[in-house]
């Protein structure tokens, strides 16, 4: 099954890859500003490494500190949430109780209002019986049925009054007994109206209590949360801070090493020049032989070419290219290419000239190294045997990146440069630009040394 050569050189990039974004425009602009007419000109600063390790310290304590303000603002949320929950409880059990309240009293103004119906009736009572009353006096008493016979002008005026006289009677005693248990009932509601307003009372007395409770919460709970969040906001500032710091820091590093190698190629190109000068005067001597074709041998030995010089050489080719666009399976041994639009992130880049993380070490080895694949698994064995750890790297070493932690999950390359830093070709988007190895991206997996 063949193998996609391109497919690896996607770089995964990390958050922290971007706050070095600056380099960026710090990169486009490095061949003008570090490329003096001698390699006696005055280096940009450089910060020690103690200060970056601050700056990266001091970040990392801000990070974990807005972490864990964030948790506190996130449970005094929740808090806040539940006090005010309670509070709207609280509410509920107030209208509930006022409404009772009501309830109770309407039912003793109704009490109320049969008793007044009761005692009215007694009135009407006892004014007919005090009528007849009043009638028995001005008639005379009456001795019995016998008298009453004895002295009635009419017998039927007779019976009509004995029969008002029951009547009068009977219906007093109604009016009694309707006037003692309306007097009763009277007495019955007020005693249930004033346990129900006693027992609202006390209700809604203990649910306006629960509502200040949760009231008084809410508050303190909102207190803390805006306190929290404004001490979490003057971190997140604190943070945005350290990260500009650090990322300043990087750049002047970075600038520092691109003035560093540009020298180097200048110092070597001096030499260079002297030496072909030497040579030429020998050969006009007379005391020289031939020469090997009119320039510096740069084809490598079998049994192993790696020099300093050369991986220099390759460092200072990747570092003439800060600033070039990146583009997805773009760059080979000739330099810059149109690259290729594969996916989405790389969708415009068979457009842009320039080259991807292999591609740019296809370039940089060029004059020592021809027939690499362009694919940084395979680079990482073919071009050479020697796999140096971190402190043994010199300027020109590769350095890989694996998703998997084996050679087939290789998916970056970069070009050690020296100082801890790297020359890369990143992602779509962006350029080729200087980075600290160690935030180049998480999963790095070794590097290899040419003509080794």
């Amino acid at each position: 099954m063949p193998v996609n050569r391109y497919a690896s050189c996607i770089e995964r990039v990390t958050p922290f890859t971007r706050i070095v974004a600056a380099v960026a425009v710090l990169g486009s602009a490095v061949a003008v500003l570090v490329a003096p007419a001698s390699a006696t000109a005055d280096p940009p600063p450089n910060p020690s490494d103690s200060q970056i390790s601050a700056a990266q310290a001091q970040k990392s304590q801000l990070a974990t500190q807005v972490g864990q303000l964030s948790a506190q603002v996130t449970q005094l949320q929740a808090a806040l949430d539940q006090a005010r929950q309670a509070a709207q409880l609280a509410e509920q059990k107030v209208a509930l109780a006022l409404q009772q309240l009501q309830d109770a009293q309407d039912a003793a103004a109704s009490a109320k209002q049969e008793v007044t119906t009761a005692e009215n009736a007694v009135d009407q009572a006892q004014a007919k019986f005090n009528a007849f009353i009043r009638a028995t006096y001005i008639n005379g008493p009456s001795s019995g049925t016998t008298g009453e016979l004895l002295t009635a002008s009419d017998p039927d005026a007779l019976l009509q009054h004995s029969a008002y006289v029951r009547y009068a009677t009977q219906h007093q005693l109604d009016a009694l007994g309707e006037l003692n248990k309306a007097t009763v009932a009277k007495s019955n509601a007020d005693a249930a109206a004033r346990g129900a307003v006693q027992k609202q009372q006390a209700a809604e007395q203990a649910a306006q209590q629960a509502k200040q409770a949760a009231d008084e919460a809410s508050q303190a709970a909102a207190r803390q949360e805006q306190s929290t969040a404004a001490t979490l906001a003057s971190s997140q500032q604190q943070l945005q801070t350290a990260q500009q710091t650090l990322a300043t820091l990087n750049n002047q590093r970075a600038a520092y090493d691109a003035y560093q190698a540009e020298q180097a190629r200048i110092r070597a190109e001096q030499a260079a020049a002297a030496a072909a000068a030497e040579a030429a005067a020998r050969a006009t001597s007379g005391s020289g032989g031939g020469n090997n074709g009119g320039g510096v041998a740069v084809a490598p030995t079998a049994n192993g070419g790696w020099t300093p010089a050369a991986g220099q050489t390759a460092a200072n080719r990747a570092l003439a290219e800060l600033g070039v666009p990146y583009s997805f399976a773009a760059g080979n041994e000739r330099g810059a290419t149109y690259g290729c639009s594969c996916d989405y992130d790389s969708r415009n880049d068979s457009h842009v000239f320039g080259f991807d993380c292999s591609g740019l070490v296809l370039y940089a080895w060029a004059p020592y190294i021809h027939g690499m694949a362009h694919y940084a698994a395979s680079q990482y064995s073919q071009a050479g045997h020697v796999h140096p750890n971190v402190a043994s790297l010199m300027p020109g070493d590769l350095v890989f990146w694996s998703d998997n932690g084996q050679q087939s999950g290789i998916g970056h390359v970069a070009i050690y440069i020296g100082n801890g830093n790297v020359v890369q070709a990143p992602q779509s988007g962006d350029h080729i630009r200087i980075t600290p190895l160690g935030q180049v991206e998480s999963g790095y997996y070794g590097a290899t040394r040419p003509l080794t």
